[in-house]
């Protein structure tokens, strides 16, 4: 049986409500099961209680919390995949963040079309 997108298990973590809402409908729409969170250490706790594979970490809104976040977070479940949601004012974050480890990065205003091919590719990644 095929894997599809939908039986994949993801969460925005992004502390902007309005954007983290509308990312969240936009990616269940394509059929995805989506969970959100605005807090970082909500995030950690969830992520290893449920088993996550990906997240979609927002990082103009955590600063360098989200650095530690994904370090703390990347130790315990060293298999998880996390996807960067940059603005141009992230950019120094984005290079440290994708040196700790995070396998793809797309920009805002987020093209559904380019996250869904990312959470594929990083999905794929997962499942070796």
């Amino acid at each position: 049986m095929k894997h599809t997108l939908g039986q994949m298990k993801i969460m925005i973590v992004e502390n902007d409500t309005e954007f983290r809402e509308n990312l969240a409908t936009r990616l269940r729409r394509e059929g995805l099961s989506v969970f959100e969170s605005d807090n970082l250490d909500e995030a950690h706790k969830f992520i290893i209680k449920n088993k996550l594979q990906t997240i979609v970490l927002g990082l103009s809104g955590f600063g360098r919390n989200s650095l530690s976040f994904m370090k703390n977070i990347t130790t315990i479940v060293p298999d998880l995949k996390i996807i960067l949601i940059t603005r141009h004012n992230t950019i120094p974050l984005s290079i440290e963040a994708m040196n700790l480890g995070a396998c793809a990065e797309v920009p805002v205003p987020v093209d559904i079309a380019v996250l869904i091919k990312t959470l594929r590719s990083a999905d794929n990644r997962y499942r070796g």
